[in-house]
């Protein structure tokens, strides 16, 4: 077993219990991506979406950087007490569902990965209207 997906899985369950105990929308979806993580580095791992020539890690520099955002993210929420949501938190939600279809897509259902794109187009929307709307104020 890879020490990646040891580490994903854990930080997953981890951030799981977290949200369990004092529910914050930020560490479920932390928890989430993190979760796909570890399935993705399964996935890797077992040859399926990489053959033994592919050594090379560069979708690593996309992933550690959301997951340590979801993850600085998923912190602070659960440190603080409950409020409004963010901006930041709006758009990792959004990036969340977009994985989510990305996903269901590669799972062959396609009219949910539509479905699930849209709400992450519509939540991305509005998470740009919230950080205009909080620069006129």
């Amino acid at each position: 077993m890879s020490l990646f997906i040891l580490v994903a899985g854990v930080m997953g369950v981890f951030l799981f219990v977290a949200g369990s105990r004092q529910p914050r929308l930020a560490v479920f979806v932390a928890a989430v991506l993190w979760l796909l993580y570890a399935y993705y580095e399964t996935r890797i791992l077992d040859g399926t979406l990489c053959d033994a020539n592919c050594n090379i890690r560069v979708d690593l520099v996309l992933f550690f950087p959301i997951l340590g955002i979801a993850t600085f993210c998923a912190y602070r929420a659960h440190e603080r007490p409950p409020g409004q949501p963010t901006v930041v938190g709006w758009a990792l939600g959004a990036i969340g569902l977009i994985i989510a279809a990305l996903l269901t897509a590669a799972f062959g259902y396609i009219a949910v990965a539509w479905a699930v794109g849209a709400a992450a187009l519509a939540l991305g929307a509005y998470a740009v209207k919230l950080m205009f709307m909080a620069k006129r104020s």
